[in-house]
């Protein structure tokens, strides 16, 4: 799998979503989003998974108590700048 494809095949909480984008600049493999991907491997796969999905993983199991609440002026300035919903 080269470079371009680890980036296209993204991991996210919303099956919907459309994280296939590439910048049209001629430069493979750029974001154009800027969103920060770790690239990751499994036994089968390698995929990446964008700053913003560990975020939301971050938020679902604070919630659920798994990990101890974050201030709230924290969870602002990482909603202000991730545009997370």
């Amino acid at each position: 799998m080269n470079h371009d494809e680890i980036i296209r095949n993204r991991a996210s909480l919303d099956p919907d979503a459309n994280l296939s984008q590439t910048c049209q600049d001629g430069e493979p493999g750029r974001r154009c989003d800027g969103t920060v991907l770790f690239a990751m491997r499994d036994r089968h796969h390698t995929f990446t998974l964008g700053l913003d999905t560990v975020l939301e993983c971050l938020r679902l199991a604070e919630e659920e108590g798994e990990v101890p609440p974050l201030p709230g002026d924290w969870w602002e300035q990482v909603h202000g700048r991730y545009n997370l919903d």
